[in-house]
């Protein structure tokens, strides 16, 4: 009897073991999902004024931990980013037709969690040197660093022109 018990308690660990060891995992919660990356101009209502043209990335962040720095490396060198919360917004354009933008708000690093949407955007300027640990070859990519991590990357493969913004 005592035989049946043990062999009766080997199968159930070893059956929840192979259950396990096969059955279906949670996914790994990505620390960035791009939602949207674009590029739009502003022209300004004042006449000789400078156009001004900006890349923003639209990200959902899912790190526990908050993140320290983004950096975009694209065509033009190795760009700082302002990260700004992003709020999405519906609008009526001129034609009546439902377009949608985001609104943003300045927010410290710390501040930022779990599920948050993020704009992130490189700012022209300023001399910081690529790291040893990028490659100069890489090109559209957006690195960040999180508390105590090396850098982070995804890579963004399309970067959508949506149409230009006349200030009055």
């Amino acid at each position: 009897m005592h035989r049946f018990g043990f062999l009766l308690i080997v199968l159930c660990t070893y059956s929840m073991m192979v259950s396990y060891a096969f059955g279906p995992r949670k996914k790994k919660h990505a620390l960035v999902k791009v939602l949207e990356a674009y590029s739009q101009k502003t022209i300004p209502g004042i006449p000789h004024a400078d156009v001004k043209e900006a890349t923003h990335f639209i990200i959902l962040w899912g790190g526990s931990s908050y993140p320290e720095t983004f950096f975009w490396r694209g065509e033009h060198g190795w760009l700082t980013c302002s990260m700004m919360k992003a709020h999405r917004i519906a609008t009526l354009n001129v034609t009546n037709e439902r377009t949608s933008g985001y609104s943003s708000e300045w927010v410290t690093a710390d501040k930022i969690h779990i599920g948050d949407t993020l704009m992130v955007t490189p700012v022209p300027g300023g001399k910081f040197p690529v790291p040893a640990e990028v490659s100069p070859e890489t090109r559209n990519t957006l690195f960040y660093k999180t508390g105590g991590s090396g850098w982070l990357s995804i890579g963004i493969s399309q970067i959508v022109k949506k149409p230009d913004v006349v200030m009055p």
